[in-house]
């Protein structure tokens, strides 16, 4: 792993592990589920130690409703009273992307549910050039787009790890994060407990989810899915190539193994 890539690790904090010591940032919240951001003050002691150790902090939101974004907006605003300097702030949502921008609040950061990466997990044969280009593209990273983000303060993009190559553009400023191992594939609006979706607990919240795991089968592919929390994922590890093949990822952020 190159020393100019900054390892970073993703924190849950209904099962809050000790921080690895090779991490240099720590990214916490949730980023498709609103209901499961923290509390301020269970950020208190996640303050306090990254302070202590020097470590970078990112703030990750999913899609929000209107409820939702004034919990975020709460939040950022103790956020402000308690750090001499705010955070990245990742985030998905338009609203909040203008709102972060407007007040000055944050450094605001494309979501990779925003990039608009191709996700299809499955494992395609011999492709046409257009075909291929279009798999490897980040819909929003064009020229017009990347010059409104600029404007909105946005340098940085989070990108998963998908099974195809990533044509990145390039020209102009800005940096990218690999998110490992876990691609999501879909959200859900609502979390679907035992496979049950006529049976979705309306009440859930982070104190009460149960963080569980299942493993699902594809008929379209061996790759095996992962329904976690309201989303979909598939899992790919791999990460050399990658750094090797584009210069501008220079973040790893881990979620842990699969």
């Amino acid at each position: 792993m190159s020393a100019n890539v900054e390892m970073c690790h993703m924190l849950d904090f209904r099962r809050l592990p000790e921080i690895p010591a090779s991490c240099q940032r720590v990214y916490f919240g949730h980023e498709t589920c609103e209901r499961l951001l923290p509390e301020f003050d269970e950020v208190r002691d996640l303050l306090g130690t990254t302070g202590k150790r020097g470590l970078g902090l990112t703030f990750v939101t999913p899609f929000l409703t209107e409820r939702g974004l004034e919990k975020v907006r709460l939040f950022l605003e103790q956020l402000k009273a308690a750090m001499p300097q705010i955070p990245e702030i990742v985030t998905s949502d338009w609203g909040l992307m203008h709102w972060i921008a407007a007040n000055k609040i944050g450094i605001p950061v494309a979501g990779r549910f925003i990039v608009g990466q191709q996700l299809d997990f499955r494992h395609a044969g011999a492709m046409s050039p257009g075909m291929a280009d279009h798999l490897s593209s980040c819909t929003l990273m064009k020229e017009g787009t990347m010059e409104m983000l600029r404007n909105l303060g946005v340098n940085r993009f989070e990108l998963s790890n998908v099974f195809h190559p990533i044509i990145l553009p390039g020209d102009g400023k800005y940096h990218c994060s690999l998110h490992l191992p876990l691609v999501p594939l879909t959200i859900f609006r609502s979390c679907p407990e035992a496979l049950d979706f006529n049976n979705i607990n309306k009440s859930c919240n982070a104190r009460n989810c149960p963080r569980s795991r299942q493993k699902w089968s594809s008929c379209y592919s061996k790759c095996d899915i992962y329904r976690m929390d309201n989303a979909l994922y598939y899992g790919n590890p791999n990460v050399d190539s990658r750094l090797a093949e584009n210069k501008r990822i220079d973040r790893i952020v881990s979620h842990g193994g699969i």
